[in-house]
């Protein structure tokens, strides 16, 4: 059980709450997150943070003492993951990959995309407003679109994990809040049609 923080040791803690992104950013500067990824290392470190606040004795400088107990709680949580995977397999990542990608944007009777979809798109109107809408957005939602048209030229699942150095089930999600995304613009739908 853990015990309650004292008014002190949260102030102690708010004082040094920028420490947690300052030390996610270093520990990932040679490696790209998304912003799931991100979060979670940042919950790591603050709840790291807090448990430093409470355990720090008085008279000691805090900041160096949270620095190490933030970077020995993603360290941790790194091994933790990385021990995980190796008992672990990922149910999606052998799947056979589809015969084809269905996107949410095209009309329900038309149940295949012309082979000259991506190139024939780039030289039109639809092209030049996906781009505006893609620029617009969320590095996951853009991510999804680029991954999409990735894969309407012909890229696998795997292909593409391995161009952006994530897991092959981290595309599909991205492509898939893409195809939300898409599927509510009635501007781009009116475009394809």
């Amino acid at each position: 059980m853990t015990t309650p923080m004292t008014p002190n040791q949260k102030q102690l803690a708010e004082e040094h709450m920028d420490l947690v992104p300052r030390m996610v950013a270093v520990l990932t500067k040679r490696f790209p997150l998304c912003n799931d990824q991100w979060q979670e290392l940042c919950q790591v470190g603050y709840l790291a943070l807090c448990r430093a606040a409470v355990s720090c004795k008085e008279g000691y400088s805090f900041s160096p003492y949270a620095h190490a107990a933030i970077c020995n709680a993603i360290y941790d949580f790194w091994r933790r993951d990385i021990r995980e995977k190796k008992h672990l397999c990922s149910l999606l990542e052998d799947q056979p990959e589809p015969s084809s990608v269905e996107p949410g944007w095209y009309s329900p009777e038309e149940q295949t995309l012309p082979e000259s979809f991506l190139h024939s798109l780039k030289a039109t109107e639809a092209g030049a407003y996906l781009e505006t809408l893609k620029a617009t957005q969320c590095s996951t939602i853009q991510k999804g679109i680029e991954a999409i048209c990735y894969q309407l030229e012909g890229y696998s699942s795997k292909e593409l994990s391995t161009h952006y150095r994530v897991p092959a089930n981290h595309i599909r999600a991205w492509q898939s809040k893409a195809r939300r995304f898409l599927a509510q613009d009635a501007t781009l739908y009116a475009l394809l049609s």
